[in-house]
């Protein structure tokens, strides 16, 4: 049995992506957290957020990981605020091993605007508030990400070649 591995990062740095050709070369189950909590609330993100607001979903993602992280032979994405969450990246950084893919602010608002209409802190911004929502928030939660036991940069891989940095 092998620990956990977390992968931690902003949201669109792709961890759901590379999360699950990770858990198959290792042969390892994979969680996307999100999926977790939209199917244990029986709620999608979206509607969380628009109901109950983002500290619901805090609380919902931060039960979700709890129930969760002690599973072994798994690779989880977490949620991008997930780590930030009081003391959750403490717990995960002792559960398991931690990976931050690690994604410029540029990079990140590119993939983001293509697909921010699914994603309830960003869908209403436009290019120039979506690149200074990205900015501002990476900047405070770049400190969390960077305890992370390994940092992997991927601006510039494909998604084959980025299972190779876990190898």
């Amino acid at each position: 049995m092998h620990d956990p591995i977390f992968l931690v990062g902003f949201m669109g740095s792709g961890k759901s992506t590379i999360g699950r050709h990770l858990a198959e070369a290792l042969g390892r189950r994979f969680i996307d957290t999100d999926v977790f909590v939209e199917t244990r609330f029986r709620q999608r993100i979206t509607d969380m957020f628009a109901e109950h607001g983002e500290a619901v979903f805090r609380r919902r993602e931060r039960m979700a990981i709890e129930e969760l992280m002690s599973m072994p032979d798994t690779v989880f994405a977490t949620g991008g605020g997930l780590p930030c969450y009081t003391d959750t990246m403490d717990h995960l950084l002792e559960a398991g091993h931690v990976i931050y893919l690690r994604c410029s602010t540029p990079i990140l608002a590119a993939r983001l605007e293509l697909c921010k209409r699914t994603r309830p802190t960003i869908r209403d911004k436009s290019g120039e508030e979506l690149l200074a929502f990205v900015q501002d928030t990476l900047a405070v939660r770049e400190p969390i990400y960077s305890r992370a036991h390994r940092i992997c940069e991927i601006d510039h891989v494909d998604t084959p070649q980025k299972e190779q940095l876990f190898a």
